[in-house]
């Protein structure tokens, strides 16, 4: 084979075994020398940098020739080497050690004649296969035909068969040297032996795909055929960072799995696969952003999360109106580190601000400069419905009271934890970053244990919180039966919760009349005040009659306004035009389903259960001559809608006899009431998802988000 000398400095490299996935990338500049049990390891070393670090354990390099071999963790390629390349030393070794060398074995018996050249033809076939189906970054020519040429030359020169050999790794011996203690013996090398190795195929990738036979006599063969773009799927699904694939037990483990001969590939490749994918899948998504964004109302959230390192990010969603699916569709953007020097209208280039409805944002900060930014560019911003529920509940542990029975129950869960962990498969924890847990906690303290009688004021106590915050449940739980909740749906539920669940009552004692008004002042100032959550819930047909609405008159103007600025004078245009098409005495009616399946087989959806409605109103009459205030005023007199259907099919089938009411729909129903879907699922599973993105740090973070959020 052929090699080439670098004249170049030793290259600055990393103290790791793992990083190599070719000893073409192989500088070192000496040779630690550890001490085996072998005789032959007296000649072979491990190469090192100038720091008398070892580079890699992966091969070993000859003090004599300097030539790099594979290590398979034996002395059979040691051997090898030095009965092939340094016969004589080789020679004296045996004759010093009594050594008894075992003859070589072939594919052949001894007798058989030399190759024919068909023979040849086909070995050297076969040889190349071999080749090529081990090497990921392709071959190289020169080392391959000197392969398949020591071949050729088999039937002329039988010394040519040690390069095959020597090629191909030999599986001639079975023995196993032990380590039985290392010492540093450090080996220097002169400057014109640093080296940079090219050859085609290491062994170790040779062996990649063959079977290995185990000594229970099992074989097992490696089924992945690319590691690191294997490698590249375990970070963008799990969501790893690059460097956690090179911890010591997951780089054994993929080792193992890979038979025990394949490196790991370096960290730059895994993170070059990352860059690659997410730049194709983000110009993909950018066209259909673009498109959406610059034609129909689409609507922003912004989540506000603090990776390990303490710094600030900030995922970018947007949602639009799927009209084929006639559904909402969530899109993750871009995630970006969030700092004083961010520039939103250069990250958001491909959005046409004008046609953004509305921002859903998960924290509260007047001052931030996010917020700033959307209120100049006259977006409106709401809170997200989850984060409003979070805020209620910290709100009532900050009570007086509560804090104090907080405090008692986690000292008495902690004291008994031993004899109540007996009992139950798992104790409730608090996490600050998740306020339910605290809700989890007393629930477990109130019904899951029966306590002494000295502990029953301390358990009404709790039961008494417990069941003031349940109307938090009831909300959360009816949002979750939604595909995706809409902002529509946060004004209703949030009235139907303050009359049913948090209304004053007789039998209320002070603690209970206290937590109420705690949680209906964060719903009041939040949700019911919010003209643009009102102006969502007047426009959805399920909910125009069901939301509190302080201010009619405002909210009229509002839309009024709105509609101006947003459509001119063309919607009512349309809609005269579009009754132009129908005769004068066509009547055209709202379907409304008048029939509701009975018996056990009906079953109610969430919203069904939170609101009772059967008044079925008369069917409307079309109006030529309609401004946002007529329009409104006959749809909340003429229109019931039950709750499961779709608001947005409604508008396509009736919007004709509203028309202005149907154009200002529109800009609402792409907006979702949350910024992600995550609160849908169990709380330990938010927990954990919270946690793994929490560990991600390096650079890649933007791009294995965004790869894992569009995986599907």
């Amino acid at each position: 084979m052929s090699e080439e000398v670098s004249a170049s400095p030793v290259a600055d490299v990393r103290l790791s075994d793992i990083k190599y996935e070719d000893v073409s990338a192989l500088n070192f500049s000496k040779l630690y020398s550890p001490k085996m049990k072998s005789v032959y390891w007296r000649f072979f070393g491990f190469p090192s940098n100038d720091n008398n670090e070892v580079i890699t354990k992966q091969n070993v390099v000859c003090i004599k020739c300097h030539k790099v071999l594979t290590n398979h963790g034996n002395t059979t390629n040691l051997r090898a080497h030095l009965q092939h390349r340094h016969k004589d030393l080789f020679k004296e070794l045996c004759q010093e050690h009594d050594i008894q060398v075992p003859p070589r074995k072939t594919p052949r018996n001894v007798t058989h004649p030399p190759l024919s050249k068909r023979n040849v033809s086909s070995r050297r076939v076969k040889l190349e296969f071999i080749n090529n189906r081990n090497h990921d970054n392709g071959t190289d020519e020169e080392d391959e035909a000197a392969a398949a040429t020591a071949a050729m030359q088999a039937e002329e020169d039988a010394s040519s068969q040690t390069m095959l050999y020597e090629t191909m790794v030999p599986f001639t011996y079975d023995e196993a040297d032990n380590i039985v203690e290392e010492e540093d013996r450090m080996v220097p090398m002169e400057t014109k032996y640093t080296r940079k190795r090219k050859v085609a195929t290491p062994s170790s990738a040779l062996h990649q795909l063959r079977a290995v036979k185990h000594e229970d006599g099992g074989y097992v063969t490696t089924q992945i055929a690319n590691l690191p773009e294997a490698l590249t799927d375990i970070i963008i699904k799990d969501l790893r960072t690059v460097d956690s694939l090179y911890d010591a037990g997951f780089t054994d483990f993929v080792r193992l799995a890979m038979g025990g001969m394949t490196p790991m590939p370096e960290a730059e490749k895994i993170d070059s696969l990352i860059s690659e994918m997410h730049a194709s899948k983000f110009l993909e998504i950018g066209d259909i952003t673009r498109d959406f964004t610059s034609e129909k109302p689409f609507s922003f959230a912004f989540e506000q999360w603090v990776n390990v390192e303490q710094r600030r990010f900030l995922s970018i969603f947007h949602h639009y109106l799927d009209e084929e699916t006639q559904s909402v569709r969530s899109m993750l953007y871009a995630t970006v580190e969030y700092t004083d020097y961010l520039v939103f209208d250069d990250l958001l280039t491909d959005f046409y601000l004008a046609n953004c409805t509305l921002a859903i944002v998960n924290y509260e900060d007047d001052e931030d400069f996010l917020h700033t930014y959307l209120r100049e560019k006259n977006i409106p911003v709401v809170l997200c419905y989850v984060s409003v529920i979070d805020k209620c509940l910290r709100r009532v542990f900050e009570i007086e009271e509560v804090a104090s029975l907080l405090e008692q129950v986690k000292d008495i869960i902690q004291r008994h934890s031993a004899e109540i962990s007996s009992k139950v498969s798992e104790l409730p924890s608090y996490n600050e970053h998740f306020p339910w847990t605290l809700y989890e906690m007393l629930k477990f303290f109130a019904e899951s244990i029966s306590w002494s009688e000295d502990m029953d004021q301390l358990v009404l106590t709790a039961k008494t919180v417990t069941e003031a915050l349940s109307a938090l449940v009831i909300a959360l739980d009816t949002l979750r039966g939604e595909d995706i909740p809409l902002c529509s749906m946060l004004s209703p539920i949030t009235s139907k919760i303050l009359i049913k669940k948090l209304g004053i009552a007789e039998q209320d004692d002070p603690l209970m009349m206290n937590i109420k008004r705690t949680i209906a002042s964060v719903l009041q100032a939040h949700v019911i005040s919010d003209d643009n959550l009102t102006a969502a819930a007047l426009l959805d047909p399920r909910f125009h009659r069901l939301t509190t609405i302080d201010n009619l008159d405002r909210c009229v103007r509002m839309l009024t306004q709105k509609y101006n600025k947003v459509f001119g004078g063309a919607g009512a245009n349309e809609a005269n035009d579009s009754a132009a098409t129908t005769s004068v005495n066509a009547t055209p009616t709202v379907t409304i389903k008048t029939e509701r399946p009975t018996g056990s087989g009906a079953r109610k959806s969430k919203l069904e259960l939170l609101f009772d409605i059967a008044e079925i109103p008369n069917p409307p009459k079309r109006d030529f001559d309609s401004t946002v205030e007529t329009d409104l005023k006959r749809y909340r007199n003429e229109v019931v809608v039950q709750l499961d259907e779709s608001p947005i099919e409604w508008w396509v089938k009736m919007g004709h006899i509203y028309g202005t009411l149907r154009d200002l729909a529109t800009l609402y129903q792409s907006v979702p009431g949350v910024v992600t879907l995550s609160f849908k699922k169990m709380l330990r599973d938010q927990i954990y998802d919270f946690n793994k993105r929490f560990m991600l740090t390096g650079n890649q973070i933007d791009a294995i988000l965004f790869l894992h959020h569009h995986s599907n």
